[in-house]
């Protein structure tokens, strides 16, 4: 509770009994028990003091017995008095020309309402008199302030209670039930009936005592009795012992209260179940009730401390408790704002003027006045009390605040709910929802959590806050909550609303960055620079500090006391603030977010782009021993060298986990852009170092029970160096595919030549790159290989030296010429005859095969090889068989080691004591019976020695030759024969052509046009039937004849055999090739 009013007695010890009241502008009206009018002078002195009372006026004689009822029809001028069971109209100005209404005789309620209504569809402003008695209501009228007319309406029991909800509709109760009456129609409606539980019923059916659960706290009071046996009071009771009132409320509301429970309805008659819920629970069945803009201000009679229970069927409070006998609710809360005792009597009624913004209590020979305390001051009272919903609901319905001010006001306590539901209350998630909706920036809810989530943006918290705001730690690292001890539950259901909170803001953000939008609009709070302000923000007791009104001040001191609204001493402003700063608050807390509650989520996180700030982020990773989510990060970053000193340095200590070894550097190596080519070259050294230094393993070795003991790492940690080289540059990446591989080969030569042939096939292979360096690159690197390997030429040709050779074969993009320069001069024959092949030198190469190599089986197969390239090669090889260059231009071997490596196809080596001249002449016989196609018989025999023997491989040699001249011949006579046929018949199509030729002279017309056809025109040549032959005619002459053709009958107008379009030029004769049959002729 807080105190909405305070209370002075303006008026004591009258010494008359005051019956009646109403005011009006600065006069008070007062109606006696024994018929006398005084009337006061209201004097408001200010906005801190009460006013002052003057007597104008005491008319005895007003009325002859009490005056029971007044009211003032302002805008008619009339003054209604009710007495003696009579209504009479008064002249408001001068209180004269008494007017009674003998209709309304015997009446003992009056109602009166001033509304504007449109009549016929003008805008009427009417004022209506509603009275009661002897079971007949008349109501009188008047509009534009002047009488219109009265109608009577029968009753059917009797009324204890009216008032107007609308000009056409009045509001009735009876001792059972609520009823309207539909002017001027006079029809009568059930609304519901007048007891508690149909009250509850209709307002909801809320809970029994839900109401009064705020007044029990406050005011000691118990829950009401058994709702049930109020059915038998209000059908049974008599109706002097029924509490029932009609009141009006601001909105063109009224509230139907039966003993302590009231409903609202709006001007229609319809329950306001949007703006109020639930039934208005009084603490005691009021006597009378009035209003304010905000406030249920209800009168009752104080039962005293000594009070006995009432009956059983009552709901009204019996027990012992705080005295009071005026009670102030909130309208739209309807919760219990304050109570007030008037010790010097009860008060009977209670009015308000000034349209709700005066409160007047009357007693009999007392008259009170409730003043208002600021609305600034409720407001602070109220949050002080922790009580936003309520701060909310005041400063909404307060007519004190301008309407632009109100919207103001209500975001500020809007803005203090959501920290106090945050840090007090335990419910985050509506906190968050409420932040969102004010549209707040995510750092005023990262400041409600502790230290070690918030950093720099967490608030301090003194000891004088903890106190005042419930027992919360004092610690900024302890998770905040709203019981002094929370456990790990409740803090958790706190890390998981800011997550979602976070990640939903995140969302935001990142749309905003898609949309290239560089700043968001967000609502700051600004704290204002008062060096007056007595309040700090930092300590709420500072607050208790201030001035503050008190029930028991002495209430001679005129002055009230005036505080300054400063728990919202600040200001709500929209700023722009930039995408990637929020973005970077948001991205770090979340991430310490995800590091207390869920640390799986933070690959996601980091793994795609973010905003984290990275020096926060790395000591956090770092304390948590979270690297591989910081490899991440530093990736993200792109701080790739410190990504890679983490895997290295973590990959050589043995605690390391997952990261140990050189399989996440490799692996991470992978992920870097085509850009960072020499940041992979620098940190690709030590996982290739490591690789070849860990290639001869140990063996294991077997212990007694079978298993293997290796003390060495598993091989998935520390890949091979053929496996990186696969992995980082022998790949489909497109980041491998633009690295400069003349770099590549380069550093890889460093470590091994095995992996450049690795690198380069792929690069041949997959990439087919035709660069002739990377060819060279490829040879020296086979050469380097055979330098390591001692390999010799005598021995078995090893898989690197066939491999070496299929590539000199098959690539025609290296340089020979340097190729040749890099090969030995002592070995290698094979490789250097290949060579020599692609540079021509095919003579040269036959004398390697046949004599530094001695293998006359290679020597045959690279005749085969290169007999498209060199048609004679077979003829360079047999002049070398034959006649042998000296020994000493072949190489320096000496001659009998040499003859004993001959090889011969199809027989096992010779014997060393066989000569040379020997093997070769067999080989020459078997070149010309196996290749006798290839050794022409002209160029072949000049060179076979005199002396050498007629065998059967010559003779097969010779068959061939002599086969192959007579098909050459007969094929020849076959050609021969068929060229002259092919000129006989050029020569009989060409007389016939010049046998059917046109002549077209200067002189020759168009049959069609008549028009004569010269030189420069095009023409057609068609058949013609009639001419028996053809007719030259017009193109355009033609063209127009075949389009009428088909407009006609669908058909071509002629039989167009052939058709010859020539565009002529002046001394020219042109042949159309689409008229094979007609010869054209120029005369």
């Amino acid at each position: 509770m807080h105190h909405a009013f305070t209370i002075r007695a303006l008026l004591k010890q009258l010494p008359v009994r005051v019956e009646s009241a109403t005011a009006y502008g600065d006069r008070l009206l007062l109606g006696t028990a024994t018929g006398a009018l005084l009337i006061y002078h209201v004097a408001e002195t200010g906005r801190d003091k009460p006013p002052t009372l003057t007597l104008l006026e005491t008319r005895k004689s007003f009325a002859r017995r009490a005056v029971e009822q007044l009211g003032v029809i302002k805008e008619a001028g009339v003054l209604v008095c009710l007495a003696d069971g009579m209504v009479t109209l008064y002249d408001l100005h001068t209180l004269s020309s008494a007017t009674p209404l003998a209709n309304t005789r015997g009446a003992h309620i009056i109602a009166l309402h001033t509304g504007v209504d449109h009549i016929d569809g003008i805008p009427t402003l009417v004022s209506k008199l509603a009275t009661y008695g002897k079971r007949k209501v008349v109501v009188l009228e008047w509009r534009d302030a002047e009488f219109y007319k009265s109608f009577d309406y029968s009753a059917a029991e009797k009324i204890v209670a009216m008032q107007f909800a609308a000009p056409g509709l009045l509001v009735l109760s009876t001792a059972r039930e609520f009823l309207t009456l539909q002017l001027p129609r006079g029809q009568w409606d059930d609304l519901f009936p007048a007891d508690t539980a149909s009250l509850r019923t209709v307002a909801g059916g809320m809970a029994v005592g839900r109401g009064t659960e705020a007044s029990d706290a406050t005011a000691g009071t118990p829950a009401p009795a058994n709702t049930w046996g109020s059915w038998a009071l209000s059908l049974a009771g008599s109706s002097a012992d029924v509490h029932t009132t009609i009141a009006r409320m601001p909105g063109d509301k009224l509230l139907l209260c039966h003993k302590d429970i009231g409903v609202f309805i709006n001007s229609a008659g319809k329950l306001c179940r949007n703006e109020h819920s639930e039934p208005m629970i009084f603490s005691r069945a009021p006597t009378g009730i009035t209003y304010t803009s905000s406030y249920t201000v209800a009168i009752s009679h104080d039962p005293g401390p000594q009070s006995q229970p009432p009956s059983s069927g009552s709901t009204v409070d019996s027990l012992p408790g705080p005295r009071f006998n005026v009670e102030v609710r909130n309208i739209g809360t309807q919760m219990l704002v304050q109570t007030l005792h008037l010790a010097e009597e009860e008060p009977a009624h209670v009015f308000n003027g000034a349209g709700g913004k005066q409160v007047w209590a009357i007693g009999p020979h007392t008259v009170w006045r409730l003043m208002a305390m600021p609305i600034q001051q409720q407001v602070e009272d109220v949050l002080e009390a922790e009580q936003y919903d309520e701060a909310i609901s005041l400063v909404a319905q307060s007519d004190n605040i301008l309407e632009a001010e109100k919207e103001e006001l209500t975001k500020k306590i809007r803005w203090l709910r959501a920290r106090w539901l945050f840090r007090e209350q335990a419910r985050y998630e509506e906190a968050l929802s409420e932040f969102t909706d004010l549209g707040a920036t995510p750092t005023e809810a990262i400041a409600l959590c502790p230290e070690r989530i918030a950093g720099e943006l967490a608030e301090e918290t003194t000891d004088a806050e903890s106190v005042a705001e419930g027992g919360g730690s004092t610690n900024g690292d302890e998770p905040p909550a709203a019981a002094p001890q929370t456990d790990q539950v409740v803090w958790k259901e706190a890390l998981y609303a800011i997550m979602r909170y976070l990640t939903e803001h995140r969302r935001w953000l990142q749309q905003a960055a898609r949309d290239a939008k560089r700043e968001l609009e967000y609502v700051v709070r600004v704290l204002d620079d008062d060096e007056d302000s007595e309040y700090d923000e930092k300590d709420p007791d500072s607050a208790h500090r201030a001035q503050r009104p008190s029930p028991a001040d002495d209430e001679d001191d005129g002055a009230l006391p005036h505080v300054r609204l400063k728990r919202l001493a600040f200001s709500l402003e929209q700023m722009e603030i930039p995408v990637a700063a929020m973005a970077q608050v948001v991205d770090t807390t979340l991430l310490k977010v995800y590091l207390e509650c869920s640390p799986g989520l933070l690959g996601p996180l980091l793994r795609v782009k973010n905003y984290c700030d990275v020096e926060q982020s790395e000591g956090l990773l770092l304390e948590h021993k979270r690297y591989l989510e910081l490899v991440d990060l530093y990736h993200g970053k792109g701080l790739y060298r410190n990504a890679l000193q983490l895997l290295q340095t973590q990959g050589i200590a043995a605690d390391s986990g997952s990261l140990h070894g050189t399989y996440a550097t490799v692996r991470y190596l992978v992920r870097l852009p085509a850009d960072q080519f020499e940041l992979i070259l620098e940190y690709l050294r030590w996982p290739l170092q490591s690789g070849q230094s860990r290639i001869p393993q140990q063996p294991p070795t077997e212990d007694s029970s079978g298993s293997s003991n290796n003390d060495d790492d598993d091989d998935e940690d520390w890949p091979a160096p053929a496996a990186i080289v696969s992995t980082i540059f022998a790949d489909d990446r497109p980041a491998a595919q633009a690295f400069p591989r003349p770099r590549v080969v380069s550093f890889l030569r460093q470590s091994s030549p095995t992996l450049v042939v690795q690198y380069l096939k792929y690069v041949f292979e997959t990439w087919h790159d035709e660069s002739s360096a990377l060819h060279d690159d490829m040879v020296a690197a086979y050469l380097d290989m055979l330098d390591s390997t001692d390999l010799h030429d005598g021995d078995a040709e090893p898989g690197l030296r066939q491999q070496l050779q299929q590539f000199l074969k098959s690539s025609r993009h290296y340089s020979p010429e340097r190729t040749l320069a890099r090969l030995p001069d002592d070995r290698l024959f094979v490789e250097r005859a290949l060579v020599l092949s692609r540079l021509g030198r095919h003579e040269h190469a036959l004398g390697l095969l046949v004599f530094s190599v001695a293998s006359l089986s290679r020597a045959e197969q690279y005749c085969v090889e290169n007999l498209a390239q060199r048609p004679d090669v077979f003829v360079l090889l047999l002049k070398l068989l034959v006649s042998p260059p000296p020994a000493d231009v072949i190489d320096n071997e000496a001659e009998e080691i040499r003859a004993g490596r001959l090889e011969f196809p199809g027989a096992a080596a010779q014997p060393t004591e066989q000569t040379r001249a020997q093997i070769h002449r067999q080989c020459v016989g078997h070149l010309l019976s196996t290749h006798s196609q290839s050794i022409p018989v002209a160029e072949a025999l000049p060179l076979l020695p005199a002396d050498m023997s007629f065998s059967h491989d010559m003779f097969v040699y010779l068959r061939s030759q002599l086969c192959t001249l007579d098909q050459d011949m007969r094929t020849k006579n076959v050609v021969r024969g068929l060229a002259a046929a092919e000129d006989l018949q050029a020569r009989r199509q060409l007389s016939y052509l010049q046998s059917n030729s046109v002549v077209v002279s200067e002189t020759r017309v168009c049959p069609d046009c008549l028009k004569r056809i010269g030189s420069g025109t095009a023409f057609v040549i068609v058949p013609s039937k009639r001419a028996k032959g053809h007719v030259v005619v017009h193109y355009s002459c033609w063209q127009r004849g075949q389009s009428v053709a088909r407009a006609t009958n669908g058909r071509e107008a002629s039989d167009v055999s052939t058709v010859s379009i020539e565009k002529i030029s002046a001394g020219s004769d042109v042949e159309s090739p689409a008229m094979p049959r007609v010869e054209i002729k120029w005369a």
